[in-house]
């Protein structure tokens, strides 16, 4: 079962579906604003400083829950985009999207940030008088990160309102803001503090939350004057000067942060030092890393995309849990579990606002084990019963279809294990089924992985002994990486490879190699630029617990999974990897002696811009903002998902033809004028129409037990123009008319 944690995305879709920043929009668009904040955070550290920025600049034209995760993304980037711009998203009403606006504002990225902290303070002027809260947490923010100038008046000002006796609302307010904020609090104020503790009502807690924190920090101010002073009197704790061990100085920031630092006590050595070992790392390059236990797992997971479970992408929408989409293939799917059916409890044990990573656990478990599930749909008056037997699950990394005219559409996910043998399965299968004109490979925001498998997918396409891949590296001789067998497709079957700025590492090998040898053409945008070999070494200090590791039908696979036995030593009820080190330690070369790899200096400043360059230009469009925000109100209503449900209910048959192409025109929808009139909306029909028809693949997805290709709009022929360019170029190649075929005979084919 996947975490919706991992999940911008539905979870660890980071890595399988479209970019991440994409998924983690989707995702915002179904829910809370504090949930937005949290999902945006997870994504966070998974993402670069490349993909940080771009995530900036779509806060221009994104929808407002979209900004509000763009917005929070911004606060893990030491150059914050646009982020002035989220006061459009502050209301009068204070209501929870304004509240979690603050919220980003109060982030210590914005310190002492002029542009932000100016629009913060022109929106506080603009509130009427009745809007307490608001205003004093607005200027809990600018007392807390404005420029100095702006931070004095609004601490003037709140200060000023904790005396006012005319709004004892504002003055209640205001001293509780004062006493959340750093600045130093006088006796004065201590005394108002107190009287509001005096009171049975929150407001009265929360000052005697606020009292007992002023106290236990004086009390550590006060270990600090001792420990100081014990330093001034003791000149033997000085370190000296000569023969100074290289680690002196990271052992005496370890005991002073332990002793002094506010948040000393809430960290382990252990956290300490893994941190200081990441930060190494990233000082000679980004894909280098320091893996905790915990962090491991979680890279482990990614690497082999395997569980025992019951087989579903899961999130919590408006608080309650939800599958977003059964995976076709397993268990849940095979009892009757649908998309958007909704899990309110497992054995009994209610899932209603429990942590996603809780309610993950108790669903995964041995294969063969069962697990009583309560379900509730749209349309049923009580609850369901599911008693789903659990089975190792194995995510699709490869999803196709065959398009009209012979095309062999592939969209490759990640290079996970065993993806090049999936890919061959496929186009064996569309050659039994037919002629096969074309094929498209589409590893639009692909990550990458094995190198291996990239090596054998490219085995498919070219003849024996071609070079694919040289790795380089210091401590080794130089590797080349060649094709070993003929080719599996003929050379008169034309390839074209579907790339973006997300497509990384493997994806960047196979489309350069294919291009190079003149066997692909190349549609997108230029590549990420990611050409570097990272290995994983197990550190010596620490050590995996032991396992028993058995066979499950698959064999014995290795690594640790949830349902096998193992040492708990620590008593912690889990099992822990030992910590990793990930070294970058070698670069890839392509055919032609160009390295995909983008070089940095010491200061992260690019010196050689890598990535492959398309042969053919060709971007997904995003969506307007107007019709973004439209559209957000209108999936809130429901009122375009009710239409695909009633469509696919009453007109099965008419649907699916509609899902798998609609020829644009609307009037082909049943009950459209009707339902269109209804929405009151300044949209275009066909710009509603799109919207409804990628609900309703959803739909007859579920239907049919067989995913369409793609994410959204990406990979659908009807919507997607990069998709159709490389149809329209294929066709091209072999001399045949794209126009002839009457399924694109009225879709626009031109570069969109």
């Amino acid at each position: 079962m996947l975490t919706a944690a991992s999940i911008f995305f539905v979870t660890l879709l980071t890595s399988l579906q479209q970019d991440p920043i994409s998924d983690l929009i989707d995702t915002a668009e179904k829910s809370p604003p504090a949930q937005i904040l949290l999902l945006a955070d997870e994504l966070a550290p998974r993402l670069d400083a490349k993909q940080l920025i771009d995530a900036g600049k779509r806060i221009l034209t994104a929808s407002p829950k979209a900004m509000l995760a763009l917005g929070q993304l911004q606060t893990h980037t030491d150059a914050p985009l646009h982020i002035e711009d989220l006061v459009s998203l502050l209301r009068p009403e204070f209501d929870e999207l304004s509240q979690a606006t603050l919220r980003i504002f109060r982030n210590d990225v914005f310190y002492d940030r002029q542009q932000p902290a100016t629009a913060l303070q022109q929106w506080v002027a603009s509130l009427s008088s009745s809007n307490v809260e608001a205003w004093t947490e607005a200027q809990l923010c600018l007392v807390s990160n404005a420029p100095a100038a702006l931070r004095r008046i609004a601490l003037r000002e709140l200060r000023s309102a904790c005396y006012d006796a005319e709004n004892t609302e504002l003055a209640t307010l205001a001293i509780l803001a004062l006493a959340r904020s750093s600045s130093p609090i006088s006796p004065d104020e201590v005394s108002l503090l107190e009287k509001v503790a005096e009171g049975i009502n929150q407001h009265a807690t929360h000052a005697r939350s606020l009292l007992a924190g002023l106290q236990q920090e004086q009390l550590f101010r006060d270990k600090i004057d001792s420990f100081a002073k014990l330093y001034q009197n003791n000149p033997n704790v000085a370190v000296p000067d000569e023969d100074v061990d290289d680690l002196d100085s990271l052992r005496e920031l370890l005991m002073r942060i332990e002793r002094q630092h506010m948040e000393g006590k809430n960290y382990t050595r252990q956290e300490l030092i893994g941190a200081a070992a990441d930060g190494m790392l990233h000082l000679l390059d980004p894909h280098s890393s320091y893996f905790s236990g915990g962090e491991f797992s979680d890279f482990m997971f990614g690497m082999t995309q395997e569980y025992g479970g019951i087989g579903a992408y899961v999130q919590t929408i408006d608080g309650v849990f939800t599958i977003t989409r059964p995976i076709y293939s397993g268990p849940a799917y095979g009892v009757g579990l649908l998309s958007e059916d909704r899990i309110i409890s497992v054995d009994g044990w209610s899932t209603i606002d429990q942590p996603n990573d809780e309610i993950i656990k108790r669903l995964k478990g041995p294969p063969g084990t069962t697990v009583n599930l309560e379900v509730v749909r749209r349309g049923w008056s009580e609850p369901h019963f599911y008693d789903v037997v659990r089975d190792r699950i194995k995510i699709p990394v490869v999803r196709s279809d065959i398009l009209p005219g012979g095309i062999v559409y592939i969209e490759l996910i990640s290079f996970s294990s065993d993806v090049a043998q999936r890919l061959f399965d496929v186009i064996a299968d569309a050659r039994k089924q037919g002629d096969v004109n074309g094929v498209i490979l589409d590893m639009r925001n692909n990550p990458g992985g094995y190198l291996n498998e990239a090596v054998d997918i490219c085995d498919l396409f070219l003849p024996a002994g071609k070079l694919v891949v040289t790795t380089k590296s210091r401590s080794s001789r130089n590797r080349e990486y060649r094709t070993r067998g003929r080719a599996f497709i003929p050379e008169d079957v034309p390839l074209a490879i579907l790339m973006n700025k997300y497509s990384a590492s493997a994806s960047e090998i196979v489309s350069g190699a294919l291009s190079i040898h003149g066997r692909a053409i190349t549609i997108g945008e230029r590549t990420f630029g990611k050409g570097s070999v990272q290995n994983v070494f197990e550190m010596n200090t620490s050590a995996d617990e032991k396992f028993v590791d058995t066979d499950n039908g698959a064999g014995k696979n290795g690594i640790h999974d949830e349902w096998e036995k193992y040492t708990d030593n620590n008593d912690n009820d889990k099992y822990d990897y030992g910590d990793r080190v990930k070294l970058t330690i070698a670069y890839y070369y392509l055919p032609d002696g160009s390295t995909i790899h983008t070089l940095r200096d010491h200061l992260g400043k690019v010196t050689r811009q890598g990535g492959v360059s398309p042969d053919i230009e060709s971007a997904f469009g995003e969506v307007p903002f107007i019709e973004a925000r439209e559209i957000s109100h209108l999936l809130e209503e429901e009122l375009i998902q009710d239409y695909a449900k009633l469509l696919f209910e009453e007109h099965r048959q008419q649907a699916v033809e509609l899902a798998i192409n609609d020829h644009h025109n609307i009037e082909d929808y049943p009950g459209w004028n009707a339902f269109y009139e209804g929405l009151n909306t300044e949209l275009k029909g066909g710009e509603i129409r799109r919207w409804v028809r990628r609900y309703l693949r959803t739909r007859v997805s579920d239907a049919r037990g067989e995913v369409f290709p793609g994410n959204g709009f990406i990979g659908d022929y009807v919507e997607d123009p990069v998709l159709l360019r490389a149809i329209q170029e294929l066709f091209g190649s072999l001399e045949l008319d794209i126009a002839g075929i009457s399924e694109y005979a009225d879709i626009n084919t031109t570069n969109g």
